[in-house]
């Protein structure tokens, strides 16, 4: 049945900003239509949003546009409550138009906006910053001077735009946002990254021909942009598959079980603070790889397989937080618990999730998490997979 809610509401797709409040100031460039949307994709992560607008953005955008994304009022100018005094978690100036990049650089407060810029930083909160302008105004030697003595400053983050057409304009804005979550969280997390395998492996015949095992990639992409957001930084490893995070610290692609084996025997070498293996892995793969392609029109035609490497039991994270996943066909609950109990000590893992194929497709996802102390969470759909994961990490 379909969730009915009012115009100003949104629905949660992640807690990664939940209790945090983000004042959000939106400057003189035509990007700043993009700012209802990244505002609301701030609000879908939990946060509580102020919209600021200044006067050169009241050009291209109204306050009453900011004011519907925001679900509370757009500050327009200086008022007797002081309210250019920052009280939020962090500022983000989205977009960033030369002209207040350059006020920020000099000091000056003679808007509502600037002022509760200098405020923010007097406080060392995070202040996040996003250019958007004509790629020349973004090479000007001022610019640059400014761009580069802002983000020596502590504290300050200086996000890269889409550069397109000889501008620097917005990028998505639910990408945006993960990066502001990401930044605003990042402080409570270890400083080695978190190691999250996903999509399939490919066992290849020959030099066309291979088999593989079927990943859409949208658990997994859904898993690496929920713990990127909730401030670790990651290290995705991913095979083929249709999609793949839009948002990460740093992503590997590969096609086979051996490229996956190794890209992530080379992240544990170099510390890791977790792991997540939510790959298909191939279980078995051709012996032999033909060179070229073999010629068709055979009249019999026959492949051996060996099994490939169990890439989750040559990772040792010392204790360190691992969380596996497993597709049954036919299970029952206790079948699911034992499964779950052998494959946490054999591979030493913190949770085991347990997929059954009939309560998985394109758009759901239901799922058992089972923890090491034999504890058993249901799980409904591919969000909430995620969130536990995060939340167990």
């Amino acid at each position: 049945m379909e969730q009915h809610v009012d115009d100003l509401h949104v629905i949660a797709s992640s807690d990664a900003l939940a209790g945090r409040r983000v004042d959000v100031v939106v400057t003189g460039s035509i990007a700043s239509v993009e700012s209802v949307r990244f505002i609301r994709a701030l609000r879908r992560l939990g946060a509580d949003v102020t919209p600021w607008l200044s006067h050169g953005g009241s050009s291209f955008i109204t306050p009453m546009s900011l004011t519907w994304a925001a679900g509370k009022e757009a500050v327009t100018g200086f008022s007797g409550s002081a309210s250019h005094v920052a009280t939020s978690d962090a500022v983000v100036i989205a977009p960033a138009s030369s002209s207040i990049i350059a006020k920020i650089a000099r000091g000056m407060t003679d808007s509502h906006c600037t002022a509760l810029v200098a405020s923010a930083l007097g406080q060392s909160k995070p202040v996040i910053i996003l250019p958007a302008m004509h790629d020349s105004m973004m090479a000007a030697p001022a610019m640059q001077e400014h761009l580069a003595k802002i983000a020596s400053w502590k504290n300050v983050h200086v996000q890269q735009g889409r550069l397109e057409e000889g501008k620097q304009k917005f990028p998505e804005p639910k990408i945006l946002a993960d990066h502001v979550a990401h930044i605003m969280n990042r402080s409570k997390r270890a400083s080695n990254p978190v190691l999250i395998t996903m999509g399939t492996t490919r066992g290849y015949i020959d030099d066309v021909r291979y088999m593989s095992n079927y990943s859409s990639g949208s658990l997994g992409t859904a898993i690496a942009e929920e713990i990127f957001r909730q401030g670790f930084k990651t290290h995705v490893v991913a095979g083929p598959c249709e999609y793949k995070p839009a948002s990460y610290s740093k992503i590997e692609n590969i096609l086979t079980t051996s490229d996956m084996l190794t890209a992530c025997q080379t992240a544990n070498a170099g510390g890791l603070s977790g792991a997540v293996f939510c790959a298909s892995v191939l279980d078995y793969e051709p012996n032999q790889r033909s060179d070229g392609k073999i010629k068709s029109g055979q009249s019999d035609f026959s492949v051996s397989f060996k099994p490939t490497p169990k890439i989750i039991g040559s990772i040792d994270l010392k204790g360190k937080p691992k969380v596996g996943f497993k597709l049954e066909v036919a299970v029952n609950d206790h079948q699911i618990t034992a499964i779950a109990d052998d494959y946490c000590k054999k591979y030493s893992l913190s949770c085991l999730i347990v997929n059954k194929l009939s309560s998985v497709s394109a758009t759901n996802h239901h799922a058992w998490a089972v923890s090491a102390d034999g504890s058993k969470q249901e799980l409904a759909s591919k969000s909430e997979i995620a969130r536990f994961i995060a939340k167990l990490l």
